[in-house]
């Protein structure tokens, strides 16, 4: 009886065999990087630095006499919102309004809704097209908030 002492394996177990022996090896080295990042990262003390984000500067409130246009808003009731709504019908707004240093207008809230969410969204809108003058404390500017009423005669 005659043995064989080498028998030749075929092409495509031999690729399949090395192709996944590449792709432990990848995996294996991805995990070891993992854990030596790790490690490295749990014995490095974590360095943080505290920043204050809240403005240092107080808001002044200002009266609403004392308010100043550079551009003043066009305030008109958009035909959309007054649909359902009687000629000669009054509505007031009161709105809070915020002014950074350079007259900009920063923020505008509603303080006192006129009932109509269409309208009260309109006034916001128009407000913001609107440009201070800076106001002003012992000659320096400040950041203001003022309340602006504001009064709607539906034609």
């Amino acid at each position: 009886m005659t043995r064989k002492l080498y028998t030749k394996p075929d092409v495509n177990t031999v690729s399949s065999l090395l192709t996944n022996i590449k792709s432990i090896g990848a995996n294996s080295l991805l995990v070891t990087m993992f854990a030596l990042f790790t490690m490295i990262a749990s014995t490095m003390p974590a360095r943080a630095e505290l920043i204050d984000l809240s403005e240092s500067e107080p808001v002044t409130q200002v009266p609403t006499n004392n308010v100043s246009w550079v551009k003043m808003p066009r305030f008109r009731i958009e035909p959309h919102c007054i649909n359902t709504m009687s000629n000669g019908t009054k509505l007031n707004i009161l709105l809070d309004v915020s002014v950074d240093k350079q007259g900009k207008i920063t923020d505008v809230k509603i303080k006192k809704s006129s009932g109509s969410s269409c309208l009260d969204r309109s006034a916001i809108q128009q407000v913001k097209y609107g440009q201070m003058k800076p106001f002003m404390t012992k000659g320096k500017a400040v950041r203001a908030r003022f309340s602006l009423p504001i009064r709607y005669v539906v034609p």
